[in-house]
């Protein structure tokens, strides 16, 4: 099927229903409630691991060498980031626009996500395979100076994802329950 054929069928399929959302989630308001906020909460949270890594690395550009462990640790969550947040975000965006009543704009959207579907899964593959093949050399260097992990200390750090998550949930009941 080609991408004027995919379009065509999606903004038909548009043109026939006046659902609260896609068909595939049953004209269910409590599933699209949840996906609305799980995708754009994935997109926002994916965005900033993403962003914090790529300035972790640009930092560190200088003393860190490519294949240091702190740097393919940083790839691996960089990448990981970028395949949650392209993946939700196209989602997000599809399930945001659904009702907007204009078929031209959800069936771009679609396409979208059709192009945005395999840069997602490559960045997952990526980030797997580099953590598949550094994993030993990074267990080893992990070993060599057993540090206490003290992640107590660091729930602070959990404010602005847990204020994403719930932004993300009130966005989702209240474009739900406002439709």
């Amino acid at each position: 099927m080609t991408a004027t054929a995919t379009s065509n069928y999606i903004g038909e399929a548009m043109r026939a229903t006046a659902t609260l959302a896609p068909p595939s989630l049953a004209d269910n308001p409590g599933l699209l409630a949840w996906n609305l906020f799980v995708m754009t909460a994935a997109f926002c949270l994916g965005l900033m691991m993403a962003g914090r890594q790529a300035r972790r690395l640009w930092r560190a550009r200088a003393i860190d060498h490519p294949t240091d462990p702190v740097s393919i640790y940083r790839i691996i969550i960089f990448l990981a980031g970028c395949a949650i947040a392209s993946r939700g975000g196209a989602e997000a965006v599809s399930l945001w626009s659904w009702s907007s009543g204009d078929a031209a704009t959800i069936e771009r959207i679609a396409e979208l996500k059709r192009w945005l579907d395999p840069l997602s899964i490559a960045c997952g593959f990526t980030w797997m395979g580099l953590h598949m093949l550094a994993e030993p050399m990074i267990e080893h260097q992990l070993r060599k100076a057993p540090l206490p992990v003290d992640m107590w200390s660091r729930w602070p750090q959990l404010r602005r994802p847990a204020a994403v998550l719930l932004v993300s949930l009130l966005m989702a009941a209240a474009a739900v329950g406002l439709r």
